[in-house]
């Protein structure tokens, strides 16, 4: 369900991004006050002054325009000035989300795409930094049996891994390979069947019916290497599948708590699994779906255009919104003055009816549009605190 969420840099946006962030705040803010501008020049209104001041660290532009020639106007002139800051903003998020969806298309003579994601850089504190882990320019083309062409399907297919799933593995590599103890352990409600200081084994459970014609799996319970499991490839068995394997293999599922067991697996490299949460990955192993054709391409990426564009639309819808609502200082505060004299117009009421239900709508927007915003960024400090 779409929320609406702050932006902070070093918060919920990465650092690094601050320059990306500050540039697209700065575009959006300019566009909308271009609006005001080129509405007020097809009225004949003065333009007094323009300028670009950074207020913290937000760039704000601004236009100034002859109040007497603008209050000379007819209503709906007024209100078509007024409005046209919120119209170019939606305009340019319109643009930038074209041009955002169009990229690989634009890109594609110089850049090769849908042949997997690319591991471009890893957080500090990232768990897949290890001994095991990624190497920066690993190629990324499945998780968990869910095929990795571009960064749609990354994201889309650590979604998926919430997905408990089981190993198909056969009968023989059970026999030969299980090293379970002689006694499980249940603790905190997951069975516990290998020993303390095997790091590489999970304790697996056996999906199948206990009666077993086959007897090799004579347990409920087998402690083994996923590694080893999946070394020539995954066969993934599913609760909606009815954990069903191929012929002559058996659904095993490992015991876990709150953990998953993903498998990368990487083009020209051996798989890496990770046993965490597909978060991990989201947030701390960045990817890119471009690849050049030629090592002079190789200085810029096409996902850095696409980061700007996905914060231009952001910003831009964000700072329409806002302006939209009647709250004090705001354009809405204006377009609602505005349209409230229309409304009065047409039912002949005089200057008392205008004055009443501006300062009643100004006064309700800024009481709830104020402690929202306060809010949704409180909100964001604290869960990232």
């Amino acid at each position: 369900m779409p929320e609406i969420r702050g932006a902070l840099p070093g918060v919920n946006i990465p650092i690094s991004d601050f320059w990306v962030y500050f540039l697209a705040m700065g575009m959006s803010s300019v566009f909308h006050e271009l609006g005001h501008a080129l509405a007020a020049a097809q009225e004949d209104v003065q333009l007094i002054g323009v300028g670009v001041y950074v207020f913290a660290i937000i760039p704000v532009a601004f236009v100034q325009l002859n109040t007497e020639h603008l209050n000379s106007l007819a209503i709906t002139k007024r209100l078509k000035i007024y409005c046209a800051g919120v119209w170019h903003n939606v305009v340019l998020a319109f643009i930038a989300m074209l041009l955002f969806f169009s990229s690989p298309i634009i890109f594609s003579i110089a850049y090769e795409t849908d042949i997997g994601v690319k591991v471009t850089a890893m957080s500090e504190g990232s768990p897949l930094k290890e001994v095991r882990g990624f190497n920066i320019g690993d190629v990324i083309t499945n998780v968990n049996g869910c095929d990795i062409k571009n960064a749609k399907d990354w994201i889309h297919c650590l979604h998926e891994a919430h997905n408990r799933y089981g190993i198909c593995t056969s009968a023989e590599f059970v026999a030969q390979n299980d090293e379970i103890m002689m006694e499980t352990v249940k603790e905190n409600d997951v069975v516990e069947c290998c020993r303390k200081d095997d790091l590489y084994s999970l304790c697996f459970e056996y999906m199948e019916p206990k009666v077993v014609v086959d007897s090799v799996l004579p347990g409920q319970y087998s402690c083994l290497k996923p590694r080893d499991m999946v070394t020539n490839r995954l066969i993934k068995c599913t609760d909606h599948g009815g954990y069903s394997c191929p012929l002559g293999m058996h659904c095993l599922k490992p015991s876990l708590n709150s953990s998953f067991l993903i498998i990368i697996e990487r083009k020209d490299d051996h798989a890496v699994l990770y046993l965490g949460v597909p978060y991990d990955l989201h947030e701390t192993v960045t990817v890119d779906q471009y690849f050049p054709r030629l090592s002079v391409f190789s200085i810029f990426s096409p996902s850095q255009f696409e980061k700007l564009l996905r914060y231009v639309f952001i910003f831009s819808m964000g700072i329409g919104f806002l302006n939209v609502v009647p709250c004090y200082g705001t354009d809405g505060h204006h377009i609602t003055r505005s349209i409230i004299q229309i409304i009065a117009k047409y039912l002949n009421r005089n200057g008392d009816f205008v004055t009443f239900f501006t300062v009643f709508s100004v006064v309700v927007g800024t009481g709830v549009t104020v402690p929202i915003v306060i809010y949704v960024f409180y909100k964001e400090v604290y869960m990232y605190s």
